[in-house]
């Protein structure tokens, strides 16, 4: 029994070995997502308050911008101003860049002032 036993030291560290590539491949998939829902959201309140700002007669542009975070504000691909409607499209971040096209990675999203 005891040599049976002895057969097997390190057997633990070797299956994490092997594992571990596969949670540091799901923990890149899973941060990637929460990075898109961040820039949806951030483009949604971007394009809120610019409606807003618009409403009342201030530079809308500038207050979409100013309303991103600021490593979001570098990623503004175009911000539409159509009397209180405000269009924000933002280029989601990636963690790993180049690994594919960013020009289809764009969270675009759209609010009106309600009458």
């Amino acid at each position: 029994m005891r040599a049976r036993l002895a057969d097997e030291s390190g057997q633990a560290s070797a299956e994490l070995m092997g594992m571990i590539w596969w949670l540091l491949l799901v923990t890149l998939i899973v941060w990637q997502v929460c990075l898109a829902a961040w820039t949806y959201t951030q483009a949604s309140n971007a394009a809120r308050t610019a409606s807003r700002v618009e409403g009342r007669g201030g530079d809308a542009k500038k207050a979409a911008r100013n309303a991103l975070s600021t490593p979001l504000q570098d990623n503004v691909e175009k911000i539409d101003i159509d009397g209180d409607r405000a269009t924000v499209r933002v280029r989601i971040p990636l963690l790993v860049p180049g690994l594919i096209d960013t020009d289809a990675l764009i969270a675009s999203r759209t609010a009106e002032l309600p009458s």
